[in-house]
């Protein structure tokens, strides 16, 4: 079953274009990015 999100969450209206939207991850592109970069560098700082 899938989540419902919200049009709002998916178009910046003041940027007047749509938000990159992760499905897998229900969040913007640039959160799941971001998530991935810190999940990485926290990995190199343990090795």
């Amino acid at each position: 079953m899938s989540e419902f999100v919200r049009a709002s969450r998916l178009y910046d209206v003041a940027a007047g274009e749509r938000v990159r939207w992760d499905w897998s991850g229900q969040q913007p592109v640039a959160e799941s990015e971001a998530r991935v970069q810190r999940a990485v560098a926290e990995v190199d700082q343990e090795g």
